[in-house]
């Protein structure tokens, strides 16, 4: 298929329900993005309004006998470290590096042997943009029409 051919890159070609739930999943999309989001801005918001908190919490008016908030501080010290040393460890991991490696060209003869066709049938595949294949009772492909 030709990347012209492809119905996202022709919006004329598309219905009115097919753009309705193609930006019914895009809007998902984007709001799960958010969502991915929300754990780092609460730590962002947590580390600003610290010192709100334990006036708060612990000086204003301490919970028990300070054991339940000395709990949630050590938990939430303990997240922020593993989360930031695993973000360190992907970034020093991955930082830099292509993201992507280059496919090894693949010749005709290579295709045609993974498909179960002849070396004809897949150049004439290869020169058009559509073809009519079925398979023989040997389990071979065998190309019926090209267009």
């Amino acid at each position: 298929m030709k990347a012209e051919a492809i119905l996202i890159q022709r919006p004329e070609r598309q219905s009115t329900a097919q753009k309705a739930v193609f930006t019914t999943v895009t809007i998902f999309a984007w709001l799960f993005w958010v969502f991915l989001w929300l754990p780092l801005l609460t730590l962002g918001a947590w580390a600003f309004g610290v010192r709100s908190a334990w006036l708060q919490l612990h000086v204003l008016g301490p919970i028990g006998d300070g054991g339940d908030i000395n709990v949630i501080l050590i938990v939430a010290i303990a997240c922020a470290v593993v989360f930031t040393s695993w973000s360190g460890y992907n970034h020093a991991r991955f930082a830099g590096k292509q993201k992507r490696r280059g496919n090894k060209p693949v010749g005709v003869a290579e295709t045609a042997s993974a498909i179960g066709a002849s070396v004809d049938d897949a150049m004439k595949m290869q020169g058009h943009r559509r073809s009519v294949v079925s398979v023989s009772d040997g389990g071979y492909m065998k190309v019926d029409e090209v267009r």
